[in-house]
């Protein structure tokens, strides 16, 4: 099981409530670039579930992501915002593999801090790696033992 973990691309400036940022043209340059490298990475494979936050530019990251890989289904999720719960999260990844709503590849599209330490989560070490905007890292997440390793790791230029 892969469970891609993407930070949102580069946001405008807050201007009156972090919900409500857009991406930047950068941003959806990067987004772009991002979902070309996951096209190539499963090379016409599909994931499975997109998962995404409930803020603009989160959402609008995942819509030109899917524009580059389809992605069969896709939820907001107000879960994994940048001050989400990742205990919370991690659980319900496991009861979707559980109940077998999810069986190859998730996307989770999400903010700083969370994604690091969602990472951090999953792997069961803490690294607290940076995520550039449109950073992406995969892991290969083993549901028998809740854990999962690294595969690859993609930083825009």
């Amino acid at each position: 099981m892969h469970i891609i973990i993407m930070r949102h691309g580069d946001a405008e400036p807050l201007k009156y409530d972090d919900r409500s940022r857009e991406l930047t043209y950068f941003g959806q340059e990067q987004a772009a670039t991002a979902g070309a490298w996951l096209s190539k990475h499963y090379q016409g494979n599909k994931i499975e579930l997109g998962m995404m936050s409930p803020y603009i530019r989160a959402r609008q990251t995942m819509e030109i992501v899917s524009q580059k890989i389809d992605i069969m289904h896709q939820r907001v999720s107000t879960d994994i915002t940048p001050e989400g719960n990742i205990w919370l999260t991690h659980d319900y990844i496991d009861y979707l593999l559980e109940e077998k709503k999810v069986s190859n590849s998730l996307l989770l599209v999400s903010h700083m801090p969370f994604v690091s330490y969602f990472l951090d989560e999953l792997i069961g070490e803490q690294h607290s790696l940076f995520f550039d905007t449109s950073s992406i890292v995969v892991v290969d997440y083993q549901p028998d033992t809740h854990s999962g390793k690294v595969l690859e790791v993609y930083h825009p230029l």
